[in-house]
């Protein structure tokens, strides 16, 4: 009996140590697996492709995820791992699309995963000239198979002269009655000349538009002048005196003097004998008949030629012995030889 009771204590006595060590296994094993769970994550693996894959996982190393999932990034891709509560994560891969750059004849390739053309130019160092521009616009975004054309602007400006043509200035006089069908060139004209200049716009190295922007003239024509025919005075005197003229003559004068002979002539100017100066309207005399400084009106007897208002200014030797009864001026030698000699009424007003 006694014995009996010693092989069942030491019975339990084995069991009881085999019970205490599985209990610590169980125990050790219980935390160990604690532990790995807590330590495990659950991330998922994704392209912009769509390729995706989930993986559980303790590591947290991007390079390593990706050799695990199979989806790995290439040289100019972009990712991104973020963590989030309760052991999920992510790691997205950004897959970079090829951008192509035309510019100056060269085709540019680089890689982008986003950004705008500016960015695009700046990754190749293509640099564009204040003019330049491109397109897409430069803060157009880009995306995959976008392709970039640069295109040059230049600016020239261009002169050309351009002729101006003089036009014609008619000095219609009652001189020419005899030849109302004719005309005499007084002076010729001279051609002007003018300066256009247009700003063109160069693109790529071809003229786009042409904008005309400036418009000198270096020299101003001159008109030709043309005699003809018209009913017009002479003189270029005013009525100074007050007297209307009535039915082709003055409507008050103190004296006239009817078909005196009138002849002509003209200078370059200066003084008459009176000290007044020579222009048309003024006429020599004998200052012994007409003072100097009376005022007259001279016209044909018909009214077909009216030299106009007068005042005698200046004298000559056929005045003064009486081959001439009065001289008149003219401002050309033309002038004066188409008068000729005419017999004329003259009032002294």
């Amino acid at each position: 009996m006694a014995k009996f009771k010693e092989h069942v204590i030491r019975w339990f006595e084995r069991t009881a140590k085999r019970i205490f060590a599985i209990a610590i296994t169980f125990s050790a094993l219980v935390s160990t697996v604690a532990v790995v769970f807590v330590t495990l994550n659950v991330v998922t693996v994704a392209d912009s492709y769509g390729q995706e894959k989930m993986l559980i996982t303790t590591s947290t190393d991007p390079t390593e995820l990706m050799n695990l999932s199979g989806i790995t990034a290439e040289e100019y891709d972009k990712y991104y791992y973020t963590a989030y509560s309760g052991n999920l994560a992510s790691l997205n891969i950004q897959r970079a699309f090829p951008v192509e750059v035309i510019a100056d004849g060269n085709i540019y390739t680089g890689n982008m995963i986003t950004g705008t053309v500016q960015n695009a130019l700046d990754q190749l160092g293509v640099v564009l000239g204040e003019q330049d521009y491109t397109v897409p616009s430069l803060n157009s975004q880009v995306t995959e198979g976008t392709s970039i054309n640069v295109h040059r602007v230049i600016y020239n400006d261009k002169v050309i002269e351009e002729v101006i043509n003089y036009g014609t200035d008619y000095q219609y006089t009652s001189l020419l009655h005899r030849k109302k069908n004719s005309t005499y060139t007084m002076s010729e004209g001279r051609s002007g000349l003018k300066e256009i200049t247009f700003r063109e716009r160069i693109v790529d190295g071809v003229v786009e538009s042409s904008q005309q922007i400036q418009d000198v003239i270096v020299k101003e024509p001159v008109n030709q002048v043309v005699m003809a025919y018209g009913d017009v005075p002479v003189s270029t005197i005013e009525n100074v005196s007050g007297v209307e003229i009535v039915n082709g003559a003055p409507a008050a004068y103190s004296q006239v003097m009817t078909n005196v002979r009138c002849t002509a002539y003209s200078s370059s100017g200066g003084r008459g004998s009176s000290g007044l100066g020579l222009y048309a309207g003024t006429v020599a005399v004998n200052p012994n008949v007409i003072p100097y400084g009376s005022t007259l009106y001279i016209t044909s007897p018909d009214g077909s030629f009216v030299y106009g208002y007068a005042i005698a200014t200046d004298t000559g030797s056929a005045l003064m012995e009486g081959v001439a009864g009065v001289d008149l001026y003219f401002e050309t030698y033309l002038e004066s030889l188409l008068h000729g000699v005419k017999y004329l009424n003259v009032y002294i007003l």
